[in-house]
């Protein structure tokens, strides 16, 4: 099923801060969008919510917020301009549908759902409501991301046969929501927590191919858990680009890993960060185009600049990205890998 145009959607005033609210006072909320969203200046904080009371009753402390356990009455009194949506994966679609039936676009954590059928409903909400829901996947807004999209838009790299990507860490190395094991409630395992991740950006810089052929195995008994802490898939595209992606939450290895390496029939190029291989007059050479070699500093930054984006297309300064349309193309991408997964067997 292929997305329906979104229309042209009126875009929010500029002369006035735009009104945001943040549903889920979790990790994400707290670490990353509240300390970004009060250091912008064309943003105005004007609610939490949480249902957990305690917790949110701090959090709107110390940002001098109103509070809300119930977050119907937020959407109600406040009435923001947008809502960030950081609640558990389960919670994405209700707590997106209300907020669009009232008047508000949204922003919803990775992932965008727990499934293709959820994806496609908040799909026709927003565009049944004439609003935009974004997706936040910051990954695709680290600048060495963006600089290699523009080579790939200029035929730097020539044709792109192969991409190998990979997001593994190390057993015991890190610690996670404990609801992130209960498929009910995320919808999945690895896959739907960091390989989607890559997978998005993936996608994103190879502008959406037709996907012809998966083939996708998954492992549970590294930690034991209802949902897959290791996955691997190979995937063939119409175009001839073949996409191998592995993510592990329990590797058993010395450290984390996370690579991408694009091949293309002009030169190569890996990620995190950005390093190009070339052939110049019968020589190997590797240019590093990003100044800032830490992939750590590359990620952290990444959070900050995709805020911006999306301000700046609410207000129609720039084009969206990130888009519950985008978000539907990669879940149906997810919807073939778990298919094959679980049939054992390659998906034409």
């Amino acid at each position: 099923m292929s997305a329906t145009p979104q229309g042209k959607i009126e875009p929010l005033p500029s002369n006035r801060p735009v009104r945001v609210a943040v549903i889920g006072m979790g990790h994400a909320a707290q670490l990353i969008h509240l300390p970004i969203l009060t250091e912008m200046e064309s943003v105005e904080l004007v609610a939490l919510a949480d249902l957990e009371g305690y917790k949110l009753a701090k959090v709107a402390d110390r940002y001098k917020v109103p509070g809300y356990v119930d977050s119907e009455v937020l959407l109600q009194k406040q009435q923001p301009d947008v809502v960030y949506v950081c609640a558990p994966t389960i919670n994405h679609l209700p707590l997106a549908l209300t907020a669009l039936q009232a008047g508000s676009h949204v922003i919803v954590e990775k992932p965008v759902a727990r499934t293709l059928e959820e994806s496609r409903r908040l799909q026709e909400a927003a565009h049944s409501a004439g609003k935009h829901v974004f997706v936040a996947m910051n990954q695709r807004f680290r600048q060495d991301v963006e600089v290699l999209r523009n080579f790939l838009l200029s035929g730097e790299l020539g044709d792109i046969w192969r991409v190998r990507t990979g997001w593994l860490k190390r057993f015991g190395a890190w610690d996670r929501s404990p609801w992130l094991d209960k498929k009910s409630i995320s919808g999945g395992g690895v896959l739907l927590d960091l390989g989607i991740q890559l997978l998005d950006v993936v996608l994103y810089l190879l502008d959406y191919p037709v996907l012809t052929r998966t083939v996708a195995y998954m492992h549970h008994q590294n930690l034991n858990k209802e949902v897959e802490d290791t996955l691997t898939t190979s995937l063939t595209f119409e175009n001839g680009t073949l996409v191998h992606l592995d993510c592990s939450w329990g590797i058993m290895a010395e450290r984390n890993t996370a690579y991408t390496w694009f091949e293309g029939t002009k030169a190569s190029a890996t990620l995190n960060p950005l390093v190009l291989h070339k052939v110049l007059q019968d020589e190997l050479v590797t240019v590093r185009p990003v100044k800032s070699a830490d992939p750590l500093d590359l990620y952290q930054a990444s959070f900050e600049s995709q805020t911006h984006h999306f301000m700046a297309a609410l207000r129609g300064e720039r084009p969206p990205v990130s888009t519950v349309d985008e978000a539907v193309k990669v879940m149906e991408v997810v919807d073939r890998i778990y298919a094959s997964a679980s049939a054992g067997k390659e998906i034409s």
